[in-house]
């Protein structure tokens, strides 16, 4: 697989069909474009590229209130990749990129630059200032211009077109299990375990403080999961995760916390992955350690019960 942080002269690739887009989570509708863009492209005996951005672009469009992810820059180009594309071109977005007009856009970066012989787009896409590079601008130009324009129609779940949004709002309502049906794979948040209060150990839970890679990831509302836990070597483990304030010790701090299932190793400072599977309960306030303990225990069994399913 080819990254390019910058649009490469125009002849790199060959017949390229291109497709534009955030990607963010690279859910079940961006599967059907990158789809359609494979096959695209082997149809006109071309490359398929997408075209994508490091940053959301809305984090440009609307600094004050970014919006949370559901996919880091690197998660982003592995999920495309895996869908058997061989070129991203993988670019910061702008505030200059933002004022650029689609016919500059158009012209500038992906005619001229890039050579495209076709565009693959969504249903919904529009580029350019004031979103005015919609699908009928595209069809509008592109026989003048010497370029085909194909458009996918939504994926729909439950009669409702798949979007990054929908996505967002049922992980922040605690429904992983339906995201990931969304999403076509376990959300996932990367990072690096940090020491925390050390409480877990003591009531026979020891627990791996997660801090995420990427504090714009989208975290789940508070409560406990059930997970796997991707670990440095290779390792995969099943586990539970609480998401909270930790209420049972009068604590403040939002903290991310796994009990990894049969693993006892010095991880301090090593990066982990956590897969969500199911929500198993909201985090509540417990009367005292032993009473806490005394639910940690049926949580693990529900979370095994869970994942061995």
């Amino acid at each position: 697989m080819n990254i390019y942080t910058d649009i490469p002269d125009c002849g790199a690739f060959a017949n390229p069909v291109l497709t534009i887009g955030s990607f963010d989570g690279v859910h079940l509708g961006h599967h059907r474009i990158l789809s359609v863009l494979l096959n695209t492209a082997r149809e006109r005996s071309g490359d398929a590229v997408v075209l994508t951005f490091r940053d959301h672009p809305r984090a440009v469009l609307t600094p004050h209130t970014p919006p949370k992810i559901l996919t880091t820059a690197d998660e982003k180009i592995e999920a495309i990749g895996e869908h058997g594309v061989s070129h991203i071109i993988m670019l910061p977005f702008t505030r200059a990129m933002a004022e650029m007009s689609a016919e500059e856009f158009l012209g500038e970066m992906v005619l001229k630059k890039l050579g495209v012989t076709g565009l693959v787009v969504g249903y919904d896409h529009a580029f350019g200032k004031n979103r005015a590079g919609t699908f009928d601008f595209l069809r509008s130009v592109s026989h003048e211009r010497g370029f085909g324009v194909v458009r996918v129609e939504p994926r729909n779940f439950y009669s409702r077109p798949v979007s990054s949004t929908w996505i967002r709002t049922e992980l922040e309502d605690g429904n992983v299990a339906l995201a990931a049906m969304l999403l076509g794979r376990r959300y996932r948040i990367g990072g690096t375990v940090v020491r925390g209060a050390g409480r877990g150990r003591t009531i026979g839970f020891p627990t791996a403080n997660v801090r995420p890679d990427d504090p714009a990831k989208v975290i789940p509302r508070d409560g406990v999961y059930a997970v796997t836990v991707s670990l440095p070597g290779g390792l995969r483990r099943q586990g539970m995760l609480n998401i909270g304030t930790n209420p049972t010790f009068a604590e403040t701090e939002r903290t991310i916390e796994v009990n990894i299932f049969d693993f006892e190793a010095d991880i301090y400072g090593a990066p982990i992955g956590v897969f969500f599977h199911e929500r198993i309960r909201d985090e509540v306030r417990f009367a005292d350690a032993r009473e806490l303990a005394a639910q940690i225990e049926r949580d693990r069994r529900a979370a095994l019960e869970l994942l061995n399913e």
